[in-house]
């Protein structure tokens, strides 16, 4: 029902008769129930109305509120918007130059890993060279001390050959001059000494020594508790009262003392060089066995040969012990001089130049013996040759 219809029976309920209301009562109460349902959803209806209204009211006053308060905020974001945009016409020159040092960093952190690579090859190279000289110059250290350790090894060799060596040598001498060498089944004693010769009944003896390694400050100790050893020996009647001891010639320039003196005996340090003139000089007493049998001039003669024969004997064991304790001294003095490292390709070359010098002394061969008469040519020959070349003066005596 709409309000035109509503308007329509109100009119017609109005204007209805008292008949037509008494005969018509029924139909004009539907129509007043009707009135009366439209009024009351109309009533509702408006008071929903209002209370929607009042919802609404407040929801308005709520968005205006709101509204406002955005439109306070899009004011201020507004003027935020205007200055950063006038910040951005500042910063834009700064932004083109920000990205044109941006390509310059780029380019220089490209140049820098490319140096970097460089670098880091010249480093490899350094390091592979520096590797390759350590390692070359370990090597050359290695051979270095390998072939120090030879020369230790092989002088260690020689000295434990020493005894063996020097029953040789003697062995062979006694040979070339006719004198007896006792074997150990010929010798009358209980304890037997290494060598022993005997010249005119007497027994001779030459005892074998040698250290007993590399390092020699024991060595004199050694040598002189040996001396004394060799009472033993001097003891008995038929043994010359004149001992020997043969050291290694290396081993020689650390004794100090060469002949030990005791009230009963006399011993001698010799070294291997000197055995030949030792045992030839102890030869020349069976000559006085025919003392008698010479004249005077001839047994002055004699003892001043013999005399003579014992100087040299010692003045070579001398010279010798001074020649190998100043060669010593200067080899030292010349390894100090090149061992800077910067003189290390003198030394190295030095050392290789060195194998290649060779001193080549006379030889002498079993069963033959020393032509005096050559070696007295051979002796002038040398002496003209130095004073040709300036090397010595010439004395009286030459000229």
């Amino acid at each position: 029902m709409d309000f035109l219809e509503l308007s329509k029976k109100i009119k017609s309920i109005s204007n209805s008769s008292f008949l037509g209301r008494l005969f018509f009562w029924s139909k004009i109460t539907l129509s007043l129930g009707e009135i009366a349902n439209y009024v009351e959803n109309l009533v509702n209806a408006t008071t929903k109305s209002l209370n929607d209204n009042e919802v609404l009211s407040k929801k308005i006053i709520e968005l205006e509120s709101n509204y406002n308060t955005e439109k306070k905020i899009n004011h201020k974001i507004s003027t935020e918007l205007e200055i950063l945009k006038n910040r951005n016409d500042l910063l834009s020159p700064l932004k083109i130059k920000n990205t044109e040092l941006l390509t310059e960093l780029n380019k220089l952190k490209q140049e820098e890993i490319a140096k970097d690579a460089k670098r880091d090859q010249l480093m490899n190279k350094w390091e592979e060279f520096q590797t390759s000289a350590e390692r070359r110059e370990k090597q050359k250290e290695e051979i270095a001390a390998m072939k120090i350790e030879e020369e230790k090894e092989k002088i260690r060799k020689t000295w434990l050959n020493h005894e063996e060596n020097i029953n040789s040598i003697i062995k062979l001498i006694c040979q070339e001059n006719n004198i007896k060498f006792i074997e150990k089944n010929e010798w009358p004693y209980n304890k037997q000494p290494d060598n022993v010769i005997k010249i005119c009944d007497e027994f001779i003896i030459f005892d074998a020594k040698s250290p007993s390694n590399e390092v020699l400050d024991n060595f004199p100790k050694y040598i002189r508790d040996q001396v004394n050893k060799l009472s033993k020996y001097a003891q008995h009647k038929d043994v010359k009262k004149q001992l020997f001891l043969v050291v290694p010639e290396n081993a020689l320039s650390v004794l100090q003392t060469k002949t030990f003196k005791d009230s009963n005996y006399c011993v001698h340090i010799i070294s291997p060089q000197s055995l030949k003139i030792v045992i030839w000089s102890l030869k020349q007493i069976e000559h006085y066995e025919f003392a008698e049998k010479l004249s005077p001039d001839d047994r002055e003669n004699l003892a001043r040969a013999f005399a003579g024969s014992m100087n040299y004997i010692k003045r070579v064991i001398q010279i010798n012990s001074d020649i190998n304790d100043h060669g010593i001294e200067l080899t030292e003095r010349m390894l100090q001089l090149i061992s800077k490292k910067s003189l290390s390709s003198i030394k190295d070359k030095a050392l290789e130049f060195e194998k290649g010098d060779i001193i080549n002394a006379s030889q002498q061969r079993g069963g033959n013996t020393v032509d005096l008469k050559k070696q007295s040519v051979r002796h002038k020959d040398l002496k003209s040759k130095a004073v040709n070349h300036e090397i010595i003066t010439p004395n009286k005596s030459i000229e």
